[in-house]
């Protein structure tokens, strides 16, 4: 015998895309999409590597779509506005970042640029965002992946920590948008001071 099958559905260390088969992980799926019905905010939290990412793309994203949600492209906040061009001074780079991720997920002609986005309010911009085709009337649900980047990235920006929290709160006071924050397990204990915010 050589080598590994070439019909071994487990893929190694990298993560499971949307389209690729997630073997194992069926009751996990559900037990987190009940949960997101239940709660419609929820955190994952996990060891590094565990699968998270994979366990929401590949597993919860089909199914919310197949449910009729209208489901977003994963944010991160890890995007450092320095390299951009005619951004104003002050502009929050966590929830710059937040929308140029949400931005990427349109057609290139529909695309704001980071200056527009940097002068835009967080609410305003995803009130805005076009919606999915027969999606309109269900809720939006944004997906936080690597959720503990607003802690490590740019540690001093301390109130821009606050305002990027104050904001994201401020979004989901109503309940047409849902949010789903995978979060590295060790930096979990480290939201406790923000949690309120949100």
């Amino acid at each position: 015998m050589s080598g590994i099958s070439e019909r071994n559905p487990f893929v190694g260390p990298r993560p499971i895309e949307q389209g690729e088969p997630l073997y194992g992980r069926d009751v996990e799926v559900r037990e987190l999409y009940n949960r997101l019905q239940a709660r419609r905010i929820v955190v994952l939290h996990s060891p590094s590597g565990a699968g998270k990412s994979s366990l929401v793309q590949a597993g919860l994203i089909p199914r919310l779509v197949a449910g009729g949600y209208d489901v977003w492209k994963a944010i991160r906040v890890n995007l450092d506005p320095g390299d951009l061009d005619d951004i104003p001074e002050g502009t929050n780079r966590f929830l710059l970042s937040a929308m140029i991720s949400l931005e990427d997920e349109l057609p290139e002609a529909n695309r704001r640029s980071p200056a527009a986005l940097a002068r835009i309010e967080f609410l305003d911009y995803l009130e805005k965002r076009p919606r999915r085709k027969g999606r309109g009337g269900q809720p939006v649900v944004l997906i936080f992946d690597q959720f503990e980047e607003v802690l490590t990235m740019a540690p001093l920006a301390v109130e821009a920590k606050r305002a990027f929290f104050a904001a994201v709160g401020k979004v989901l006071e109503g309940e047409k948008y849902w949010a789903l924050f995978l979060v590295r397990e060790d930096h979990l204990a480290a939201f406790a001071s923000h949690r309120s915010r949100a």
